[in-house]
């Protein structure tokens, strides 16, 4: 069944790039189509340089409003530290494999479904590349350039929204699928080190497992509840923009 599927829909998309006839741009929205990314049609209205110096311009924007803020002086206390990476197996490569999702990106030189497929011969590399790159100097690991470059590309915040104005939509980078491989080995050495030494708060929801958006929302609900008791409750809620966009991140 599955072999009769992949025929199926390879035969589809082979029709349908063949009708596009040669126009480029029924050709390029079709590619899109066949990758599952969006087509482009919202952001016609800009090029690449307009939104590239929009995004710039807000972070600097952010950045000069904030720059003077005093920072928060953080009370010290003794915890345990993280001294070097734990080494990640060729089994527990091939599990992070097998869970990811199957997305691929413009920069990969083979696609990721065929990756999954070749998984136990290709695993024992990934491992070296992987471990090579944790035991580069202590915490300071190597992080390959070839994996800091991604596709970025802009979307609308929401749809219904202005596609004509640039302050509506929001960078979206598409990394290589190793890059995003080895940011999971680097987040499994932390979280076990958090984990082991208790060091999360009990009611933090965000980079947790079994955690999410609606586990936080739950907690927020049930605080309401339990201050209400035939009181006025009142909700505050913080929104920073653009504040991973402003963190410099170096390797």
């Amino acid at each position: 069944m599955k072999a009769l599927y992949e025929e199926k829909l390879a035969t589809f998309w082979r029709r349908k790039i063949a009708d596009c006839n040669g126009n480029t741009r029924r050709q390029s929205q079709t590619f899109h189509e066949v990758l599952g990314e969006p087509t482009g049609e919202d952001t016609d209205a800009h090029t690449a340089d307009e939104f590239a110096a929009f995004f710039r311009d807000k972070v600097e924007s952010v950045r000069a409003s904030t720059m003077s803020t005093p920072t928060y002086d953080v009370p010290h206390r003794s915890t345990p530290t993280l001294e070097k990476w734990t080494l990640v197996t060729i089994d527990e490569v091939l599990k992070l494999i097998s869970s990811s999702l199957c997305k691929t990106c413009q920069l990969d030189p083979v696609p990721t479904w065929l990756v999954k497929d070749m998984k136990a011969l290709m695993s024992p590399f990934i491992t070296l590349l992987s471990n090579r790159s944790l035991a580069a100097s202590q915490l300071a690991m190597t992080f390959p350039s070839e994996f800091k470059q991604a596709v970025v590309r802009p979307l609308l915040k929401k749809d219904g929204l202005d596609a004509s104005q640039t302050k509506n939509y929001r960078p979206v980078s598409n990394l290589p699928f190793l890059s995003k491989l080895l940011e999971r080995v680097v987040q499994r050495c932390l979280q076990e080190f958090l984990d082991s030494n208790s060091l999360m708060a009990e009611t933090q929801s965000a980079y947790r497992q079994h955690h999410s958006t609606e586990t936080a929302v739950t907690k927020v609900y049930h605080d309401l509840l339990l201050a209400a008791e035939g009181d006025v409750s009142v909700l505050c809620l913080l929104d920073l923009t653009a504040a991973f966009d402003t963190v410099d991140m170096t390797f």
